[in-house]
């Protein structure tokens, strides 16, 4: 074998053993409440334009997060469009529950230097450097850094249920022998891409990954118990954990007290979402191995950290379902109390049409009485003048009285004549009754 071909081999080996020797991680499906729960319940929200440099393409990454932000699958914001403002009545106009908004800015920094080379310039026969250069490449190095300043707007109340400041930074570095591999642009999207994921977590829950790491030392078993327990770990790094949980559950039934064993059975019920399981078997680790192992110390942490978010979203959940609760007797409430007041409206103008009714009834039937009175003493027609007020011809001066009520003034011509006047109508009269009108 050449010795060209041996190195490569021994590369190879090397490369091999790296990734026998990397650790075993199991993927632990996480939820996690909203920094900021106060800003949970406002899911119908319209992102208006930041101010600032290049604020606005930061305003579309963030829009773009927000729109996109699930929560156990499920979308958390309905992102609205058409806002005017960031103004608590621009956001009603559109049926916005929160208005996000703020300001950006964006700093750089860059200092030049000087930057070592070392090269070989001259070999042996063996082609072994026995001489070497020495010189100096211009360097530069770039900083950028972004701040954020968001603010949500709680539209119903007109108040600020979140504010902060989010910064975070970059550095490029490039000299004359190797060219940059960035650009400022660059750099800045990434920026704004993580500011806003963080602000997508501090306003709604979120789902995450965290990885729980294999123990993988066997020390302290029987042999068949650690041929078990190797098979567990190999299973484990193929992907096939239900597998490698079945068998550390039976070298657990063989060898109760390995402290290696509880803990990745600690990792099975965490996995599964079991998490006050997984955090018994973790402490017993602990109680039973070394106590100030980092793994399982952060696996306490890590598990304590999840029973906490599980917690506070139940207790948001529960929340929830209480204000939506009272909302509903509230708006129950309210639909009787408006169902009462549509029956005593109702009844109230039912009274009205049957007092109008009975009155109407009253009033014929005085009008009836009224009627069949006159044409008794006066006959149809005089009664029928009577009625509509008016005068005719052959009337008496009592029948006239009745009809238009007494004269404004009368005039006796002969002591058979005689005029009443109505105003500008003359009504003559002769031997006791009507013989002219003049209007």
């Amino acid at each position: 074998m050449t010795k060209r071909r041996y190195n490569a081999y021994h590369a190879l080996a090397v490369m091999a053993a790296a990734a026998a020797c990397a650790p075993t991680l199991v993927a632990i499906n996480a939820r996690f409440p909203a920094n900021y729960p106060q800003a949970t319940q406002l899911t119908k929200i319209a992102v208006a334009p930041f101010q600032g440099r290049s604020a606005q393409n930061f305003t579309g990454a963030l829009r773009s997060e927000i729109a996109g932000a699930t929560f156990d699958g499920k979308p958390h914001f309905t992102v609205l469009s058409g806002l005017r403002g960031p103004t608590p009545q621009a956001g009603q106009a559109i049926g916005a529950q929160a208005i996000l908004s703020g300001t950006v800015s964006v700093g750089s920094d860059q200092d030049n230097y000087l930057e070592g080379r070392r090269v070989c310039a001259a070999q042996n026969e063996k082609r072994k450097c026995v001489r070497w250069r020495e010189y100096q490449v211009s360097c530069s190095r770039r900083a950028l850094t972004v701040t954020v300043n968001p603010i949500l707007l709680n539209v119903a109340e007109a108040s600020e249920v979140y504010s902060a400041q989010k910064t975070t930074n970059l550095t490029s570095r490039w000299c004359s022998d190797r060219a940059r591999t960035t650009t400022d642009d660059a750099m800045v999207a990434a920026m704004f891409a993580r500011i806003a994921t963080e602000i997508r977590r501090d306003i709604a829950p979120y789902n995450a990954v965290l990885n729980a790491t294999v123990k993988e030392n066997k020390d302290g078993l029987a042999r068949d118990q650690a041929a078990q327990f190797d098979q567990a770990v190999a299973a484990a790094k193929a992907g096939n954990f239900s597998s490698a949980c079945e068998a550390w559950r039976a070298v657990n039934s063989a060898r109760a007290d390995h402290p290696a064993t509880v803990y990745n059975l600690g990792i099975c019920k965490e996995a599964t979402g079991d998490f006050i399981g997984a955090l018994a078997d973790y402490e017993r680790a602990q109680t039973i191995g070394d106590a100030a192992d980092r793994t399982v110390t952060e696996s306490v942490s890590r598990v304590k950290r999840l029973l906490g978010a599980e917690g506070q979203l139940a207790a948001e959940e529960e929340a929830r379902a209480a204000a939506a609760a009272e909302s509903a007797a509230r708006k129950a409430e309210q639909d009787r109390l408006a169902e009462a007041e549509a029956k005593r409206a109702a009844d109230a103008a039912a009274a009205q049409a049957q007092q109008a009714v009975d009155q109407a009834r009253r009033a014929e039937a005085a009008r009836s009485a009224k009627r069949a009175e006159l044409v008794a003493r006066h006959g149809a027609a005089i009664a029928t003048a009577i009625e509509a007020g008016n005068v005719v011809a052959g009337m008496s001066p009592q029948q006239v009285i009745e009809a238009r009520g007494q004269p404004d003034k009368k005039e006796v011509i002969t002591p058979t004549e005689e005029i009443w006047r109505y105003g500008n109508e003359r009504v003559m009269f002769a031997n006791g009754s009507v013989t002219f009108v003049r209007r």
